[in-house]
């Protein structure tokens, strides 16, 4: 006997949703209905699904938010009512190819957010009338939350994907210097943290921690544009701080209203003396055999994209044989207010420095920290991790 493989989801997921549409449609005695979702850069609805017009939604126009009928319904997140469409003020082909004559759409509010909009079709000039719009508006809950859901969970998805394959598993060999790093995804939406290490032409390495202000895939696709753009401009300047400078301009003019923090160390073989800038990013903490642990001062300047026109500088840390170095994403050490109580980030920052230990290996240093300062917690934003152990 042939096992058929399961469906994808999205499959499952609009057989579920066309059932609900079919539905509707038989309660409201229309021949057609159709969700259409709003799309990322929220500035359109995209066709997602319809009843009663074939399989032809693929070939319906996007609808800019406030234009046509469905596109004001999105803009003023209210129900409209055309008893009779006409090219004017319905911008969808396939209402008109299949003789629809009258729509009725409501906006789809999942919570606070407009997902989409839903509307039926008649072939009936006047069909619908006010008991119409409030049907369907009751009707638009479910189908909101339906709507609201699935966009999260692919949304979620897309993110993890994204972040896990921008993000280096296993780093580089480097003679003298080891290294091991940790990513731990959030348990609610997924932020733009990532790490790097790599090595150029010459010999030196680079060694990168960033945090992209926001969350979900809007915060990783911005996090992968700058992570490739750091690299190319890695191979460029010499200096990190030219370096952040350069991305600083990027995300300036390229991610408009985009935000984030950067640290970035480069260091030449046998890598005893990094060369560090920040972009507002938490200070590198530093372990070496005989001393106090604790954070290092480096050379820091504005986040990028506040105000790329400031000059920034850079600064050395000297890493002695043996010693470890932690760079680490904000969620590693922040909390939120309601539960800190003693648990404030100076205790956190102070329990990182404890928990580094210069007698062991970089990857034991990753779990010791992991198990120090994580363990069971439920985990409310990223936490990357890097730690170098010169040796």
């Amino acid at each position: 006997m042939t096992v058929l493989p399961e469906r994808p989801s999205s499959v499952q997921f609009t057989d579920e949703l066309n059932g609900v549409l079919a539905e509707v449609a038989a309660a409201m005695g229309a021949d057609s209905a159709t969700v259409l979702v709003l799309e990322p850069t929220k500035t359109a609805l995209e066709p997602l699904t319809s009843i009663g017009l074939d399989r032809t939604p693929r070939l319906a126009t996007r609808v800019p938010l406030g234009q046509g009928f469905a596109g004001r319904v999105a803009l003023t997140r209210s129900s409209v009512r055309l008893d009779e469409i006409t090219a004017e003020n319905v911008l969808n082909p396939v209402l008109h190819a299949h003789g629809i004559r009258a729509v009725v759409g409501v906006p789809l509010v999942d919570g606070d957010e407009l997902v989409g909009v839903l509307h039926v079709g008649s072939r009936t000039a006047g069909r619908f009338v006010r008991s119409d719009e409030l049907t369907l508006l009751d009707i638009s809950k479910q189908v909101a939350a339906m709507v609201g859901a699935r966009l999260r969970a692919a949304e979620y998805s897309a993110a993890e994907a994204l972040q896990r394959s921008l993000l280096p598993v296993l780093p580089p060999d480097l003679v003298g210097l080891e290294a091991a790093v940790r990513y731990l995804p959030a348990e609610g939406e997924l932020g733009g943290d990532w790490y790097d290490l790599f090595e150029l032409p010459d010999g030196r390495v680079g060694v990168v921690m960033g945090d992209v202000v926001g969350h979900g895939l809007d915060a990783a696709i911005v996090m992968g544009r700058l992570k490739s753009a750091l690299r190319a401009y890695a191979l460029e300047h010499e200096d990190p701080a030219a370096v952040l400078s350069m991305l600083d301009r990027k995300i300036s003019h390229f991610e408009g209203g985009a935000l984030a923090t950067v640290i970035l160390g480069i260091a030449a073989p046998p890598y005893r003396e990094f060369v560090f800038s920040s972009a507002g990013h938490w200070p590198p903490v530093l372990a070496v055999e005989g001393q106090p642990p604790g954070p290092v001062e480096v050379a820091r300047g504005l986040l990028l994209g506040v105000d790329s026109s400031r000059p920034r500088s850079s600064s050395a840390v000297v890493l002695e044989e043996g010693s470890v170095l932690c760079l680490y994403t904000d969620g590693l050490i922040e909390r939120r207010a309601d539960l800190v109580g003693s648990d404030s980030i100076d205790t956190r920052l102070a329990r990182l420095s404890t928990a580094l230990d210069p007698d062991v290996s970089a990857e034991q240093n990753c779990r010791n920290i992991v198990a120090g300062l994580v363990s069971q917690d439920v985990i409310e934003d990223d936490v990357a991790l890097l730690v170098l152990r010169a040796h």
